[in-house]
């Protein structure tokens, strides 16, 4: 049961911040409204939540089809939770302000999602008894690869107009 509820959590955590970023990296290259951005955030956290957390119990299922325990049900919840939470989270500066600043200017949407990897690195790494470096490296990696590209994508297709 933790095995599952930590796989589900990991996987969410995980695939909620470099997901959310780069979804709002891409969305603030056009000139979107502050509501657009709500509704999208909200949208990728109910929809994603959901499609990977059933994804992640047909997975389950499947790697090991003699297992009748509730673990994969353990991990679609623990990774609905927190892929959901951890979403929805990248919309807290809206709660204070109506000025997507923050989002144009990638200060919030960065410093949040490193914020995070690190968290989330640093447990795996005490959980493992490994270096903190060998999941955060790659971790800023993949998350600027992803900036990268939803940003020269997002770039171009505003440019199409």
């Amino acid at each position: 049961m933790i095995d599952a509820l930590r796989q589900g959590f990991v996987f969410g955590a995980n695939s909620g911040i470099i997901t959310t970023t780069g979804v709002i990296t891409g969305l603030v290259q056009t000139n979107i409204s502050r509501l657009f951005l709500i509704v999208s955030v909200i949208s990728l956290a109910i929809s994603d939540s959901i499609s990977e957390g059933y994804g992640m119990y047909l997975s389950k299922k499947a790697q090991n089809i003699t297992d009748n325990s509730n673990g994969p049900l353990y991990a679609l919840i623990s990774l609905m939770v927190i892929k959901f939470l951890v979403v929805i989270s990248f919309l807290i500066p809206l709660l204070f302000t109506k000025d997507l600043k923050v989002y144009k200017n990638m200060s919030w949407v960065l410093c949040w999602a490193i914020f995070l990897l690190i968290i989330l690195d640093y447990q795996l790494s005490i959980m493992r008894n490994e270096s903190i470096w060998s999941y955060i490296i790659p971790h800023i990696g993949v998350l600027l690869f992803v900036i990268f590209l939803t940003k020269y994508f997002g770039n171009l297709i505003d440019k199409l107009k």
